[in-house]
């Protein structure tokens, strides 16, 4: 592999743009003109608008016609759109058709939306990824521009004539052998948004570079997550869960660091970090004298140790996110993860003695959490020791999984809840305390977000919890935890800010009074 992601001179004459949709950092895009320029390949990035504080706005009219100048302007004779999840299905149509109406050009999808809804999309665009496609989309417009047959491509779907022709995914890729992400080349990216059209990566100036040193999940098995659909997919293709391998990981460091020059934190987006022994080894020794730069991963309780914590701690790791998601008894009936709230307690414990910010994570808004499970997790919270950080994330049912699978067959819900038809995404994935729900939680949800505030002793926290007057009366209690979560984000802001990582993009991102994530 090229570390430096090298392209070589155009030998194809087909000019290419790939789409991402409210996602500066879209790494799907990323990489994939990365391997389309790696392999002679002229294509155009453009970063179409960004979320803003659990919002994505509806384009407005001269964003969709800057889009269509930019692919104009630049010859583009088939666009890419990257639909990362279905809830972006209604607006990705919306541009399909736009674009489509005023160029005449194909449009292919790709991302986790095609993956899991093919036959609704391919009703739309005119071709889809399915699943990874790294190599097979070279091989898809190197038939494209020569001319052959675009119906038989690995991983892709075609509609041609009325007919629909369906393809076998192409084998797993060897995570090494994939290009980095290119931020060398400059004048063939765009950031559209605001009636502007910015020329240049949108992201590199970024204090956060984030990237993968895996992909897929060792435990498949959670019952809400993208990976129940996923897996099965590539079952003897290859295994789901690969590692890069530590040098790899490095040398893209090495690489970005010459280009990102504000790199501050890197954050390791995985699914569940790499914990295991010999490759945390390598790379404790590696990271520290060849990068240098702290870092943030996510962790499984499950795989949770003090030695390897406490490996990663002295390679200059800064913070952990760990799921939490329920009480054990949702976990394990309805999530399928076997982690009992003991572990839990035992897993904080082992942060404090390394010494490591904690992120803990919790999902809300389920169909199947009674009194007696929130009040549960309540006590278990309230069994931590701190310091912790929490974050409350709203259930996202994602089509086919095996939550939404079980839930509709149970009558728990309908095709309206299931993303795609619902955008709960755009709308709670974060929890927000103004969002209306009903007053019990109301009251927990703000007991919550009390609870972890060390400016409050426990005993403080447990005597909001015995009123029965904010049981009646809980809007006064969310009141109160919104005036806190706001001084909380603002003591974040001002820390992040004196180590150079707060960004008129963060602020924009996270800074809503009137919809003021929990923190």
């Amino acid at each position: 592999m090229s570390i430096l992601c090298n392209s070589m001179s155009s030998s194809f004459k087909t000019k290419i743009a790939v789409v991402s949709l409210y996602a500066l950092e879209n790494n799907g895009v990323r990489h994939i003109a990365s391997s389309l320029r790696e392999s002679g390949f002229s294509v155009v990035e453009i970063y179409f608008k960004d979320w803003v504080n659990n919002n994505f706005p509806w384009p407005q009219e001269q964003e969709v016609q800057d889009l269509i100048s930019v692919l104009q302007e630049r010859e583009i004779d088939i666009v890419g759109f990257s639909v990362r999840a279905s809830a972006f299905h209604r607006m990705a149509k919306y541009l399909t058709d736009r674009v489509r109406s005023a160029l005449n050009i194909p449009i292919l999808w790709g991302g986790m939306h095609p993956t899991f809804m093919p036959e609704l999309c391919i009703e739309v665009a005119d071709f889809i990824a399915i699943g990874e496609v790294d190599h097979a989309v070279v091989e898809f417009f190197r038939r494209f521009d020569s001319g052959e047959d675009l119906c038989t491509v690995p991983s892709f779907w075609a509609r041609s004539n009325g007919e629909i022709y369906q393809n076998d995914l192409a084998p797993l890729v060897n995570l090494d052998d994939i290009p980095f992400r290119d931020f060398h080349t400059k004048g063939d990216k765009y950031h559209v948004e605001g009636g502007k059209i910015r020329v240049g990566d949108p992201f590199i100036t970024n204090p956060e570079y984030t990237l993968l040193a895996s992909r897929g999940c060792p435990y498949w098995t959670c019952t809400f997550c993208s990976n129940t659909v996923t897996k099965p997919l590539y079952e003897g293709l290859g295994g789901n869960f690969r590692l890069r391998s530590v040098e790899n990981l490095i040398q893209e460091l090495e690489y970005a660091k010459t280009l990102c020059t504000n790199i501050k934190v890197v954050r390791f987006d995985d699914e569940v970090f790499p914990i295991r022994k010999r490759w945390i080894e390598e790379f404790s020794q590696k990271w520290p004298n060849r990068v240098g730069i702290p870092f943030e991963v996510l962790v499984d309780p499950r795989m949770v140790t003090y030695e390897s914590l406490k490996l990663l701690k002295d390679a200059g790791l800064r913070a952990i996110c760990m799921g939490i998601q329920a009480n054990d008894r949702v976990n394990r009936e309805h999530y399928h993860r076997p982690v009992s709230n003991e572990k839990i307690i035992e897993c904080q414990k082992v942060f404090c003695e390394v010494g490591i910010t904690a992120n803990l994570q919790i999902i809300w808004d389920d169909p199947f959490s009674t009194e007696k499970d929130k009040d549960e997790l309540f006590h278990m919270l309230m069994k931590l020791r701190r310091p912790f950080e929490l974050y409350l994330f709203g259930l996202t049912i994602y089509p086919r999984t095996h939550l939404a699978r079980t839930l509709l067959r149970e009558g728990k819900i309908t095709e309206d809840d299931i993303e795609g038809v619902n955008t709960h995404a755009f709308e709670q994935f974060r929890i927000d305390l103004n969002h209306p729900r009903p007053k019990a939680d109301q009251r927990w949800l703000a007991l919550i977000v009390l609870l972890n505030k060390n400016i409050f002793p426990k005993s403080f926290i447990w005597k909001l919890y015995h009123s029965e007057y904010f049981k009646e009366h809980p809007e006064v209690l969310i009141a109160f935890a919104q005036v806190v979560n706001l001084g909380k984000m603002s003591t974040v802001a001002m820390k992040m800010a004196m180590r150079g990582e707060l960004t008129p993009l963060l602020i924009k991102r996270w800074v809503n009074p009137r919809s003021l994530v929990t923190m």
